[in-house]
């Protein structure tokens, strides 16, 4: 590397990763002490404003928020990738300075400074790695939880972005989801008989498939056959001679990230969230496999039309065959639009306790109502005005909690849940209008 590249470095966020598991685990160790400080100053300034001490909110306080995520953009990888898991719509149950604060995990972080990314790139392509470029662009252009992306041109002209994992991810994996189980189960956020263990076990187990930059590229090429045929939604190609495990090669998208922020047209707006919906139901019950991180910035949306190229195909999972009859199941008493079937259905399947409170079911039967009445007396289902949300507020954050599936899922379910959750929230955030009903209609008629 040259002197350049600590220039422009210098005008980077970056920063020397932790690699070790002491170092890791030195940061994890200070984040709970910052905790457990934080905590307490709260419930004691509880106690003696006579108000009853509130654990929940003590814990979920923006100094602990703060703490929480200045300590994750250090440590990356599945810390950081955990966090995220956690904060896909915190505005949803988090006053707006604390979803100020909680955004910076996906917009932000540290990358690597030059001696680590040239460490990695020698050790994965060779000393002499610079002769099959004739430019790159040392200061990334994106980064996310486990890695990122530089921009430069290959000798034969292509313009390609190029993913770089970040030291250490893959085997500190197991460590960071130890630091953080013990976190999740002593904050009291989760109800007391909440599988915990296995989820942390199945998300450590999506983690290490993302951190496998050769099986992406496998997948990449499973979506490409996919949606050949589809002139809405684009793959990038890979270039296998520069993809390892650790580094990811593939042609450069221009084009702008999808955002809750941009500004749409209506059309526009309902022509995306019906590519993104009619991918979902493709991956689910035809392609069966989901690219389950709902990230929008895995998408860029064309500056001439409104195609969309998918950019990551890391956290794909295929989908069981238990998991599509599921789906299946699912979708057909959806259809019946009546909601003793649905609640018995989802009781049935342990989506919602049997034992829940009697505020707890009248919480959720609220809830299927709401959503039933919507869909089946309006062509047009549009998710910013649903009533649905307004429910979801801080102050029934307990309800909320107290209706979470405490039964083991396939860990595909689970990730595809998140998927579908993460695409409703950004279609109520932009305001798409679909004709939902209709669409899930005719998709009951393929499975």
């Amino acid at each position: 590397m040259d002197l350049s590249m600590k220039n422009l470095y210098n005008e980077n966020n970056a920063k020397r990763l932790p690699v070790s598991s002491l170092a890791r685990s030195t940061l994890s160790t200070g984040l709970l002490l910052r905790l457990g400080f934080n905590t307490s100053q709260n419930l004691f300034s509880d106690i003696i404003t006579l108000k009853k001490p509130d654990l929940r909110s003590a814990l979920v306080s923006k100094k602990n928020v703060t703490a929480t995520v200045n300590t994750l953009k250090n440590l990356r990888g599945a810390a950081m990738k955990f966090g995220q898991l956690m904060s896909m719509d915190e505005s949803i149950i988090l006053s707006p300075d604390l979803a100020a604060v909680f955004a910076q995990l996906r917009s932000s972080g540290y990358s690597m400074t030059p001696s680590q990314l040239k460490k990695i790139l020698n050790q994965n392509w060779g000393d002499d790695w610079l002769r099959n470029f004739k430019h790159f662009e040392v200061r990334p252009f994106a980064a996310a939880s486990i890695g990122q992306v530089h921009k430069a041109t290959l000798k034969s002209g292509e313009i390609v972005a190029i993913k770089v994992q970040f030291p250490g991810v893959r085997q500190s994996i197991d460590n960071d989801l130890g630091s953080l189980k013990f976190i999740m189960k002593t904050s009291g956020m989760l109800p007391t008989n909440f599988p915990l263990d296995y989820y942390i076990t199945q998300c450590g187990d999506l983690l290490k498939r993302e951190t496998d930059y050769e099986l992406e590229a496998i997948n990449i090429s499973r979506f490409s056959k996919f949606l050949r045929s589809n002139d809405k939604l684009n793959v990038p190609k890979v270039y296998s001679e520069l993809s390892t495990q650790e580094t990811l090669t593939m042609s450069f998208f221009r084009g702008r990230e999808l955002s809750s922020s941009i500004a749409y047209d209506q059309s526009s707006i309902n022509d995306v969230s019906f590519s993104l919906l009619e991918l979902l139901l493709n991956e689910i019950f035809t392609f069966k496999l989901v690219q389950t991180d709902p990230n929008l910035a895995n998408f860029l949306l064309s500056e001439s039309d409104n195609s969309l190229c998918i950019l990551d195909f890391g956290a794909c999972c295929q989908v069981s065959e238990a998991t599509h009859e599921l789906y299946k199941d699912l979708l057909n008493v959806a259809l019946t639009l009546d909601a003793n079937k649905i609640k018995s259905f989802l009781e049935d399947k342990s989506f919602i306790p049997k034992n829940a409170s009697s505020e707890g079911a009248k919480f959720f039967d609220r809830i299927i109502s709401i959503a039933i009445n919507e869909i089946s007396q309006n062509e047009i289902f549009d998710f910013q005005q649903s009533k649905v949300f307004e429910i979801i507020t801080e102050e029934d954050l307990n309800l909320y909690f107290e209706l979470i599936p405490t039964s083991l899922f396939g860990s595909d379910f689970i990730f595809i849940q998140r998927k579908i959750f993460g695409l409703v929230l950004f279609f109520r955030a932009i305001g798409a209008q679909l004709p939902l009903l209709k669409i899930l209609k005719q998709q009951s008629k393929y499975i």
